[in-house]
């Protein structure tokens, strides 16, 4: 592997906590659009002094501290178009006094072409210089973590695992054009590098009130780098994007992943989705590192969006950004900024909570007096325009002043009149992104909260009329080309702990050993049967997954969806077949509804060196010899991808409406009013 990364345990990451680097110039606040402009660099100002003051930071202190150089020409041409870095170069110089008509036209044609020629992303003198600027920042912040040569050359024992950058976050700029006060963007700048330069899988998690799309465009057709965006809805919202049918194109399919949330989302709704659905993904994507965009206009008194979070919110992001990495990239995180537009009463807490997480120092519970002193006044003398601009917006003006501490005070924060349905439509948007990009074996090791059976578990339901005579858990041998093989159903906690997994079972956790932990979680779920298929000496080569269909298909009774796997090193052996036939021996199972949805977007395909349509054709006569039967549907998977396929089989004692009711359901438009 070239550059290749190097390998560190969990105990690396917790002593590398302490070696953390902020990345900070005070050339970046050049980045400056005006006193009018919404997005000020004073917000950097009174962040680092907030660091400095409540001591989690001591700018003297070169072992917390990384320099940053400007990004190369060549570096910037990773993501943006050679004319348009041209563009920006020449945008950068000011016309002087003595320039006539036609220059002031060949001008004006250059701002408009490449984004330049409204208020939101106005030219301005040297900007060229401080964007490629911060570009070259998170650059030199990703690649030091990764080891690479473009980072800061440290001693092995020094370098960090995690690197904070505010200055960067420019999420929204285009590869050929500036858009949302982005100029250059900064991330997919440095994402590029290091896919150019390593083999690293990147995930790429956007917190910003607005959607992630300059980073989403950059990499939308590439499965090596996962984004996730969790946004307030681009229905009342810049960029207007976002949408969760946006999963990726061709072998990037199902690596972008959106969750639009309502306006005036609050701090317990926002935590429900990202706890449903960021464990699973990141388990299923198993990154090599992991960027994320911390952009604060999340919260409820930024006044250009519609989201209601406090510091609660907030904070609860950077802990779910550290557990992330510490649990699946081995410790490797680069954060940076993005949007924020209450410049002093949110910013500089909520980004020093970054920052405290990140080097594991406990938040003072009061903002330092001397800091407060400094930049109360400076919010006074906007108050009325700040509170003006919340109003527009729909956010009510209630009486509170300058924070005095780093977490907010409940009582300003009143409950939305309308919580209950905005949690709701929450709720419907986060099944449908987990039923859309979340592997089946997957969602059933995390599963969301749904409604118990009044029985016991699925195990209770296949076995009603088991005689009392015979083992609940059966086994049968088989005998492969590769060697004879156990299978076991209902297989117990017990022996997936004492089973290992073959290094080819990987797909829908990408390595064995998280593949592993994840059957240990469908053992545990009394709502799933596992089978699994396993080598006298104990590897595991393959398993069969039943278990309750996902939200999405609410409301139908006694349907569950299967799912196989089989090594990638044990495959053509017939394996496949027989296991699932030995999993749907039960007689209980007439009494269902199984189907299965083979996606040819999903990375297993990789390894089998077929065309997708093939993979369509191989899963059809698989589920076909167990009685399954290809059914037209408008499930999203299917109906956007035709070489998807769902198959299904009912039950013989599955009674008529229930029946017919899973048939209408194929065939109904799904529900995405309110998404």
């Amino acid at each position: 592997m070239p550059n290749e990364i190097t390998p560190s345990t969990s105990t690396q990451a917790d002593n590398n906590s302490t070696l953390a680097r902020l990345l900070f110039d005070t050339e970046e606040l050049r980045y400056n659009f005006g006193p009018q402009h919404p997005l000020q660099p004073a917000r950097l100002s009174a962040l680092m002094d907030l660091l400095e003051c409540s001591g989690l930071w001591d700018p003297k202190d070169e072992h917390t501290c990384l320099p940053l150089r400007q990004a190369t020409y060549e570096e910037l041409s990773l993501v943006h178009e050679p004319e348009y870095i041209q563009a920006v170069q020449r945008l950068s110089q000011p016309l002087g006094d003595e320039s006539n008509a036609s220059q002031r036209e060949e001008r004006q044609r250059l701002e408009l072409r490449f984004g330049f020629g409204g208020d939101d992303t106005p030219a301005l003198p040297g900007m060229h210089e401080v964007a490629a600027r911060i570009a070259g920042g998170t650059l030199v912040a990703l690649s030091t973590v990764m080891g690479l040569p473009e980072g800061e050359r440290l001693p092995e024992q020094e370098r960090p695992l995690r690197v904070f950058h505010p200055s960067g976050g420019l999420h929204h700029a285009w590869q050929d054009r500036a858009s949302g006060f982005c100029v250059y963007n900064d991330v997919a700048v440095a994402i590029a590098h290091v896919l150019q330069a390593s083999e690293a899988k990147v995930l790429y998690i956007d917190f910003d009130a607005h959607h992630g799309d300059g980073v989403q465009r950059a990499f939308y057709d590439d499965p090596r780098v996962m984004t996730i965006s969790l946004h307030e809805t681009g229905r009342y919202l810049f960029p207007g994007t976002g949408d969760v049918l946006e999963t990726g194109s061709g072998s990037g399919r199902g690596f972008a992943v959106n969750v639009p949330l309502e306006p005036f989302t609050e701090d317990d709704s926002y935590i429900e989705m990202m706890e449903s659905l960021l464990l699973p993904l990141v388990a299923s994507f198993s990154p090599d590192v992991i960027v994320t965009q911390h952009g604060c206009d999340t919260h409820a008194w930024d006044p250009l969006t519609h989201l209601s979070l406090t510091m609660r919110g907030i904070r609860a992001q950077t802990k779910m950004a550290r557990r992330l990495a510490d649990a699946y990239s081995q410790g490797r995180w680069v954060a940076v900024g993005g949007g924020g537009y209450a410049l002093y009463r949110v910013v500089p807490r909520a980004w020093s909570m970054v920052w405290a997480e990140m080097t594991g120092q406990e938040l003072p519970e009061m903002l330092p007096e001397p800091w407060v002193e400094r930049w109360r006044p400076i919010w006074l003398a906007i108050r009325e325009d700040d509170e003006a601009a919340q109003s527009v917006m729909g956010k009510s003006s209630m009486p509170h002043d300058f924070p005095l501490t780093f977490m907010d005070s409940v009582e300003h924060f009143p409950a939305q009149p309308r919580r209950m349905s905005i949690s709701s439509t929450n709720r419907h948007t986060a099944a449908l992104v987990r039923h859309l990009v979340i592997p089946p074996s997957v969602r059933q090791a995390f599963p969301a909260g749904r409604h118990r059976s009044p029985l016991a578990g699925l195990f209770d339901l296949l076995h009603l009329k088991r005689d009392s005579t015979t083992s609940p858990s059966r086994s049968r041998s088989l005998e492969t080309l590769r060697g004879p093989l156990l299978l076991r159903d209902f297989c117990p906690v017990s022996l997936v702990e004492r089973l290992r997994p073959d290094p080819g079972l990987r797909t829908f956790a990408r390595l064995p050993e998280r593949e592993h932990q994840l059957l240990l979680d469908i053992a545990r779920s009394p709502d799933c049967a596992l089978t699994l298929a396993h080598t006298p000496l104990g590897a595991i080569v393959g398993q069969v997954t039943i278990a309750p269909a996902d939200e999405w298909w609410e409301g139908i009774e006694n349907l569950y969806e299967v799912a196989i796997e089989v090594s990638s090193d044990w495959r053509g052996a017939g394996i496949a077949r027989n296991m699932l036939a030995f999993a749907l021996e039960l007689d209980a199972l007439e009494d269902m509804i199984l189907f299965a949805i083979g996606l040819s977007w999903h990375w297993d395909t990789e390894s089998l060196g077929i065309s997708v349509y093939r993979y369509r054709e191989l899963i059809s006569r698989l589920f076909g010899s167990q009685g399954f039967i290809e059914y037209p549907t408008t499930e999203p998977n299917v109906s956007m991808e035709p070489s998807n396929v769902l198959l299904a089989r009912i039950g013989k004692r599955v009674d008529k409406r229930t029946a017919n009711q899973f048939l209408s359901r194929l065939l109904s438009s799904p529900n995405l009013a309110r998404i």
